[in-house]
């Protein structure tokens, strides 16, 4: 009798860091459990067995570290693989890339330092979907082989090649029959192989070649020391089926034979076809989502001040900072799929991380910027440029202006040029609250502008009309409805096309009893229940007008919460701001902001870890585990496009759209009272799932000519969501009164990280490509190169480059991630 198959068990033990239950609870379990592997381990040699996270094998030091040696000798001889290499088993949709790289950065640290080993084998068993850009990330972290369950797309081969954008390939192992299939295979042998022929049979639909891989365990599941009296007897009972305890690394060299005939994907793997992607954990529990964003964001800032200033003393604290971050960016945490306490536990750690970060960045920008050149006797400000390109934006900032001779005064360039301005308040203390356009901004860098006194109020030309009902800049015409306070009308006027068919930033509430994990709408209710504010009253007022910055805000009721919308435009700025803030009271219910565009598409782009990818946005979705109704997820911005022209709307930690028919919606929150209802977890209730409160929401609308590429509308996002800072001077430096840090020519790239490196002189540099384009960049430093190391994502050297003097040229693919690790000469000053 032939072979039929090779049934591959691998033992391994999942890890939540939270989800119903908090932290110390789980890793409490779960270290009890490990014991229990390490003590079978000596027993029998036939055992093997996996492990994954730092979070877990950190825990599991603090409570048995007397376990730690032998551990270390059982991952050393093989019979325990480490797995994953990342801090977390991460979300891999709402964090940003740099996110994503940093989970294996301190993954690849810790294992390095505690095992000696680098991690081969990716595990991303329980993550709610992979974003496209994930076979490059594996690759740069020395992982060639991916174990998924949620996300697939296709009826396809459980073992294939999955290729990214820039050509990345890792071979991924579907577990097409879900990670805890086999996760208590009973003591009883007719019992267990009841299981296991189950599992072979299901997954022998899909299989590429005679190994069939079976993971034996699941979440918080105990070990099984019977399993190896289990494969004796199934190989005596099953001669055509041979039964073989492995690790994940050992079944991936098995796919290696087959490597030829491995069918290839190259797209995100974020559908809910086969397996729930917890889609509602989108828009669930919504102030996680917007915390981890500020967060990314600030750290972002921070690291690229202090590189700026050659500054490493507070590495430790960023570490801290990072691993705050890395830890809240789990599978469950992110998605807001946990309970009360493991909420609240998150929440609390954001806002410490988040007071630490604005701390660091406060005195590390105000450090630079007292070795700025300033002007004298004049008032200075400082406009800082946190990102690659030179930009133009609005700056407000506060003075006190009360030494000036003059009761009127100018702002004007270092080239005393003047700028136009706007007062926005003058108190009696002799402070201006000021908003000015701070022009050609260099490159990661700063320009410096000062108020000078005048003779003369300066020329108050108003390039912004306002009317009871309508405010226009020299770009854009809006008008409103009096009743509802509705956008009626937005006009591109420098490309000439409507964006809107309809009223537009409509706030809609519709009925939701799905649960943290799923949308689901009320079997009794009708969309014509769902409220809208078009149906409710709002007060219309122009509460800022001036020549630099109009601000239209709508102020009423909405089913018994209070909404507060601001529309804002402004001079020269391609864009037009929104603010909602909502003191929301309500139970079951998923409120969205709604603009019906005049672009149809079955198609948008959306912003995503490293890059853009495409969404469908209508699809056949019948049998399928998870159906979508057309929600999709976006990272910082989504873009829907006609032919000659489009709109993008960027939002600040919102991640839920949706664009169905030329509508673009995008969801707010969601306000439940299940964890769960019984379809993803144990019927779980929450008081902290409902989202009571006030919640502020930032949005932009940014209309273009041409496609998104053209549009550059990453950048434009970028700008929303990292705006220019200014801050006064105060002690004259040496630094010249503008001056570029970085800059980067011949093509558009993205920095998602500038950071001292752990030596002096020393930065490490991080870039991708976001729009598909190749070609040869330049990146240039106004400090001169010692020396330029190209390396991967846990930083290792793959090779040097050659300098020239302040410059380093290389050639880019498209989509492609290049870390660089750039040394500079040292000069008097540090010495």
């Amino acid at each position: 009798m032939g072979l039929r198959w090779i049934v591959n068990l691998c033992p391994f033990l999942h890890f939540d860091n939270s989800r119903i239950k908090d932290y110390e609870h789980n890793i409490s379990i779960a270290s009890w459990n490990i014991k229990s592997i390490l003590d079978f381990l000596d027993i029998d040699e036939s055992h093997k067995f996996c492990i994954e996270q730092v979070t877990l094998l950190e825990g599991f030091n603090r409570l048995f570290p007397n376990y730690w040696d032998t551990l270390q000798q059982r991952v050393l001889e093989g019979r325990v693989e480490i797995v994953g290499g990342s801090y977390v088993q991460p979300d891999l949709v709402i964090p940003d890339g740099e996110s994503i790289a940093r989970q294996f950065l301190y993954g690849s640290r810790f294992f390095k330092s505690a095992f000696g080993i680098d991690v081969k084998t990716g595990w991303g068993i329980d993550t709610s979907g992979h974003c496209a850009q994930m076979p490059q990330i594996l690759r740069q972290s020395g992982i060639d082989t991916y174990f998924i369950w949620r996300g697939m797309p296709f009826d396809a081969p459980s073992e294939f090649v999955w290729k990214g954008p820039d050509g990345s390939r890792v071979n991924v192992v579907w577990l097409s029959v879900g990670f805890d299939c086999a996760s208590w295979l009973s003591e009883n042998m007719r019992e267990a192989f009841t299981t296991m022929l189950d599992v072979v049979d299901r997954s022998s639909q899909h299989a590429s070649s005679q190994n069939i891989f079976m993971p034996v365990g699941g979440e918080l599941v105990p070990p099984a020391p019977h399993l190896a009296d289990i494969v004796r007897e199934w190989n005596q009972t099953f001669p055509d089926m041979r039964a073989v305890i492995v690790t994940p690394r050992e079944f991936a060299e098995k796919l290696k034979t087959v490597q030829s005939g491995l069918a290839t994907i190259s797209e995100n793997l974020t559908a809910g076809r086969f397996a729930p992607v917890r889609l509602g954990g989108l828009s669930s529990r919504v102030d996680l989502k917007i915390k981890n964003r500020r967060l990314e964001t600030l750290l972002y800032l921070v690291e690229v001040y202090l590189a700026l200033a050659g500054n490493s003393k507070f590495n430790d604290e960023l570490d801290n900072l990072w691993r705050i971050l890395l830890f809240n960016q789990d599978h469950n945490i992110i998605r807001g799929t946990i309970g009360d306490g493991p909420y609240k536990l998150a929440v609390q750690r954001f806002d410490q991380a988040i007071d630490k970060a604005e701390e660091l960045l406060e005195s590390t920008i105000a450090d630079y910027a007292s070795l700025l050149k300033s002007s004298g006797n004049d008032t200075s400000v400082a406009v800082f440029n946190p990102v690659p390109w030179t930009r133009s934006g609005i700056v407000q900032i506060s003075l006190e202006l009360s030494h000036l001779d003059s009761e009127h005064f100018q702002v004007v360039t270092p080239d005393d040029e003047p700028v136009p301005y706007q007062v926005l308040e003058q108190h009696d203390d002799g402070t201006v609250d000021l908003l000015f356009i701070a022009k050609e901004v260099p490159s990661v860098g700063h320009k410096v502008f000062k108020v000078v006194p005048a003779q003369d109020s300066p020329d108050e030309h108003s390039f912004i009309k306002t009317g009871d009902s309508w405010v226009e800049s020299e770009r854009y015409a809006i008008e409103f409805d009096l009743f509802s306070g509705a956008v009626t009308r937005i006009f591109d006027k420098k490309n000439g096309f409507e964006v809107l068919r309809k009223e537009g930033n409509v706030l809609e509430i519709e009925n939701d009893v799905g649960d943290l994990y799923r949308h689901e709408r009320s079997r009794l209710a009708t969309t014509d229940t769902d409220l809208t504010t078009l149906r409710m009253p709002g007060d219309v007022k122009i509460v800022e007008t001036g020549p630099i910055r109009a601000t239209v805000e709508i102020t009423g009721e909405m089913a018994g919460s209070r909404r507060v919308q601001r529309v804002i435009l402004y001079h020269d700025l391609e864009r037009i701001d929104f603010e909602t803030k909502l003191d929301f009271k309500g139970k079951d219910k998923r409120v969205s902001v709604v603009f019906p565009l005049t672009f149809f598409a079955e198609r948008a782009v959306v912003g995503a870890p490293f890059g853009t990818e495409e969404r469908l946005t209508v699809r056949d979705e019948t049998d399928w585990a998870e159906p979508s109704g057309g929600i999709f997820a976006a990272l910082d911005w989504v873009d829907c496009s006609g032919p000659d022209s489009g709109v993008a709307l960027a939002a600040y930690g919102l991640h839920e759209f949706s664009f169905n028919d030329g509508v673009l919606r995008m969801t707010l929150l969601r306000s439940v009272d299940h964890v769960s209802r019984g379809l993803d977890d144990d019927v779980v209730e929450t008081k902290t799932g409902l989202a009571n409160g006030s919640h502020l929401f930032r949005y932009s609308m940014i209309p273009h000519k041409g496609d998104w590429r053209t549009a550059k509308v990453w950048q434009r996002a970028t700008e929303h969501r990292i705006p220019l800072i200014a801050i006064p001077l105060e002690n004259e430096g040496a630094k010249p009164s503008s001056d570029s840090a970085l800059t980067l020519e011949n093509m558009d790239l993205a920095v998602s990280s500038l950071r001292p490196g752990d030596a002096d002189n020393e930065v490490i540099l991080r870039l991708y490509e976001p729009a598909g384009n190749s070609g040869e960049a330049i990146i240039r430093f106004n400090r001169e190169i010692d020396s330029v190391s190209m390396i991967d994502i846990t930083e290792r050297e793959i090779g040097t480059l050659p300098a020239q003097e302040r410059s380093v040229t290389l050639q880019v693919d498209a989509y492609a991630i290049i870390t660089l690790r750039v040394r500079f000469k040292k000069t008097e000053s540090d010495s």
